[in-house]
């Protein structure tokens, strides 16, 4: 199950020391820019913020408490490369093993975790575990490197640190709990487990946003739309800048509400709250589907172009670039892009089906046919290759392997009104009127009322 995975945002109550830090360090330096800085972060204008204490380090480049100020400033803005460099400054500048220095891998370990980068987070968030004692730094350490290894698919390791959460926490029921048993569903295979262990995190700290955003992406899981909607409303009214909840309404507009415009809003507010994240790559790869049902072709192909940027290995990506270009008539680009989702993966039958379409609009026939069993012999019931295949020999008049490849697809029950049709209008080639007539009516009754001609014509 695909399922939000929990990673911290940065610890309020050390956050607060150190803007009171740059508070004091203000109050002691009457510097115009500090002054001005402090101000527009406590309004919450973290650009212009930002632009002054560029000004202070640009006096005091050697000042640690301004680095730390101005990496939490691009933190919240979702600049985590920035935020990452000043990070590597504040360690540089304090060699000494200090709080600060610890919590600057801390927070390093937490920007490299938003933008993909986890065995290195891993290597931070072990060098604080090592050099912290005990308390809630270490609590909060813990809950990283699980976290971290749950992205790295180590979820035995995973687990265990969750559980070691939960004994460090010694039993109190706080959001120290709550947050490890989120953690712990994500881990569980059985979404019902999931869920109650969910439930059980909501009922200890009702606020937990985190919480919520995990079971409504179970809820979309298992198709309980309106109520994953819900959740995900409840979790933005908690938390409003975390990227995952708009991404999650964004697929439930998109596949479910079938409301483009509504997201279209939501992937492209993901991506504003975290414009360095890994996972731009398929909201990019949303709002380009998006654009291309719309219509807006060159605006689908940027967006497509965007997502290839990060993750040039999206195989989905790949293959709905390959349609996007030949509904552009680049039909030499598009088979490039199929022909490099089939590469990365080759074991989705779409890929080679469409792969074959392209071909049959070439007139390479050969080619397309050998394209369409390769889609066959990946999923032997894949009734859109045996459709292909049967309208693939009536392009060529071989009138006899096209029924028997329309037959199979009716079999399959694949598209069956025009499958019926294209049946019929094959053995109406080969005279054979009493069997199409019997394929007409089944698709007549089935709603295709538009063959009543036909029918008239060669039925009575």
């Amino acid at each position: 199950m695909d399922i939000f995975h929990l990673v911290k945002e940065i610890d309020m109550k050390i956050l607060i020391a150190l803007i009171l830090a740059f508070i004091i360090l203000s109050c002691s330096d009457p510097s115009q820019y500090q002054r001005e800085a402090k101000r527009l972060f406590n309004e919450n204008k973290y650009e212009s913020a930002l632009i002054e204490i560029n000004k202070v380090i640009d006096l005091e480049p050697d000042s640690v408490v301004n680095y730390v100020f101005r990496a939490m400033v691009y933190g919240l803005m979702g600049s985590y490369k920035e935020s990452i460099s000043d990070l590597d400054k504040i360690i540089k500048l304090k060699p000494k093993e200090d709080s600060l220095q610890i919590y600057a891998y801390q927070q390093r370990a937490f920007a490299k975790i938003k933008i993909g980068l986890y065995k290195e987070a891993l290597m931070d968030i072990d060098y604080s575990i090592k050099k912290i004692g005990i308390g809630s730094n270490l609590i909060s350490s813990y809950m990283y490197k699980a976290g971290i290894l749950y992205k790295l698919n180590d979820f035995k390791n995973s687990e265990k640190f969750y559980k070691l959460v939960l004994k460090e926490n010694n039993g109190k029921v706080n959001s120290v709990e709550s947050d490890a048993l989120i953690g712990l569903a994500n881990l569980t295979k059985s979404p019902q487990d999931a869920l109650n262990l969910l439930n059980k995190a909501i009922l200890i700290d009702e606020k937990n946003a985190s919480a919520y955003i995990s079971r409504a992406a179970i809820f979309i899981d298992i198709k309980q739309i309106n109520e994953a909607y819900k959740d995900s409303k409840r979790a933005i009214s908690l938390k409003s800048k975390e990227p995952i909840l708009y991404s999650n309404l964004g697929q439930i507009f998109m596949n479910y509400y079938e409301n483009l415009d509504s997201a279209k809003f939501y992937f492209e507010k993901a991506i504003f709250i975290s414009p360095q994240s890994p996972d731009n790559d398929n909201l990019y790869m949303n709002l380009g589907v998006i654009k291309h049902r719309a219509g807006n072709l060159h605006e689908s192909l940027s967006d497509f172009e965007k997502s290839e940027i990060i993750n040039p290995k999206n195989d989905l990506l790949l293959y709905n670039m390959s349609m996007l270009l030949s509904d552009m008539n680049n039909n030499k680009a598009s088979l490039e892009k199929i022909n490099s989702a089939i590469s990365i993966n080759h074991n989705d039958p779409d890929y080679f089906n469409y792969k074959g379409t392209i071909l049959m609009s070439l007139s390479s026939f050969d080619d397309a046919e050998k394209e369409f069993m390769n889609a066959i012999k990946v999923n032997p019931n894949f009734g859109g290759a045996f459709y292909n295949l049967g309208y693939l020999y009536g392009e060529q008049n071989k009138q006899e392997q096209s029924i028997k490849y329309y037959n199979k697809a009716v079999l399959l029950n694949f598209n069956l009104e025009t499958t019926l049709v294209n049946l019929a209008l094959e053995k109406i080639k080969l005279k054979d009127l009493s069997s199409a007539c019997s394929d007409l009516k089944r698709a007549y009754k089935l709603g295709r009322t538009d063959i009543l001609p036909l029918i008239n014509k060669y039925c009575n």
